[in-house]
């Protein structure tokens, strides 16, 4: 594996997990079979998941100075995700936090997130960043209310910038993430990274009924040379190429099913990583699918340390 490191950008935030013997019914009362807090946030799993794999992982995001970071800054320290370049801004900021009920009949997870105040990456910060270290930087697409959606597009227009000085080779690549269906602004996004993370939710909030329908639209909106990529939940994923080459991966679930939250974002990781090791494009969401399903199977992702795949 090389040196350079691979970066995810966007949200860190303190999941609050109660697991229950199933989905409460409303104005009732009961106990829960586990209750537990764990890292949360697209980027912050991602991250963590790819160091989990073997990568060299960083993540990148805003901290606010209070006991939720400390336990952040310790979660990502125990799976040797680098927090480096992070902002941390002081009095009156308050960590993004998640209530999660998780039913353990089936392993669904509800998600009720509460981001107060706490400001997003920036530009200025992201250009302290010597890229010349890293492989690849990953961006969840976020839009925030004093952070809109052009400040990624003008991150990766500066990713754009340090590649066109340099040879093929030594060109970082780029990926971004698409997931939320109320998030219109989110569509500039398409045409401005290498590789498009696109969520079912995502696409069938555009008319798009299947994996292989949402690939051969959202190519169409891609850059040159780009690749899009669609993981179908069941259906397990897809991917197409500026060329128009179609891969389709089937799922892989586990024996039994316990705990699907972050399944998409160890979905992308594990990609990215197969990617970055020169897997081709057919065989890294295979290896995503492989990954995302084994993720299913525990509690957290932290015991994929301890999973091989082949």
């Amino acid at each position: 594996m090389t040196s350079l490191r691979v970066m995810c950008v966007g949200l860190a935030c303190v999941d609050i997990v109660s697991v229950c013997k199933n989905y409460p019914e409303e104005d009732s009362d009961q106990r829960v079979l586990d209750f537990y807090w764990q890292k949360g946030g697209n980027a912050a799993n991602s991250s963590s998941v790819l160091s989990l794999l073997g990568a060299e992982s960083e993540y990148l995001g805003s901290f606010a100075n209070d006991n939720e970071m400390r336990f952040l800054h310790e979660d990502f320290s125990s799976m040797g995700v680098s927090t480096s370049h992070c902002r941390t801004f002081d009095s009156g900021f308050m960590t993004p936090t998640s209530i999660i009920i998780v039913n353990s009949q089936n392993g669904s997870r509800t998600i009720l997130h509460a981001s107060k105040n706490l400001p997003e990456v920036s530009l200025e910060d992201f250009k302290r960043i010597n890229l010349s270290h890293y492989k690849w930087i990953h961006f969840e697409g976020r839009p925030s209310f004093n952070t809109p959606t052009h400040e990624i597009v003008r991150m990766l227009a500066h990713i754009d910038q340090h590649n066109n000085s340099r040879s093929e080779s030594e060109q970082l690549q780029t990926s971004v993430e698409l997931e939320k269906p109320a998030r219109p602004e989110l569509d500039q996004l398409l045409d401005k990274a290498n590789y498009v993370f696109v969520s079912k939710e995502y696409s069938q909030n555009k008319g798009l009924t299947s994996k292989e329908e949402a690939v051969k639209a959202f190519i169409q909106k891609c850059r040159q040379g780009a690749s899009v990529i669609c993981a179908w939940g069941e259906d397990g994923a897809a991917a197409m190429d500026s060329q128009g080459q179609l891969v389709t991966s089937c799922c892989f679930p586990p024996d039994k099913l316990r705990d699907t939250l972050a399944a998409g974002d160890t979905f992308n990781a594990a990609t990215i990583f197969a990617l970055m090791e020169g897997k081709t494009l057919g065989e890294a969401i295979t290896f995503g699918c492989k990954v995302a399903g084994a993720k299913c199977g525990i509690q957290g992702v932290r015991g994929l340390r301890d999973i091989k795949f082949s």
